[in-house]
């Protein structure tokens, strides 16, 4: 993770957030988000995505629930 690039890893996962959750208006799991940054090119660890949805989390832009014991639930909050 490069934090000196225009389009950094954090921002490639709140686009496909927002793209997947259709602006907000429906919240979508962590494996849907995976395979979105997948065919997007985008590879990265799960201990980065954690990361990443920890670091949009605590800005405002997404919620993150637990919806099984495995998987977590993404709403996004902010429309930006």
């Amino acid at each position: 993770m490069s934090i000196w690039s225009d389009d950094t890893d954090v921002n490639r996962v709140l686009r496909a957030i927002r793209d997947l959750t259709l602006n907000g208006s429906q919240a979508i799991d962590e494996q849907t988000l995976v395979s979105k940054l997948a065919k997007d090119g985008v590879k990265l660890s799960p201990a980065d995505l954690s990361k990443i949805l920890l670091i949009l989390e605590t800005l405002g832009y997404i919620s993150v629930q637990l919806s099984t014991k495995e998987d977590r639930l993404i709403k996004l909050l902010k429309k930006t």
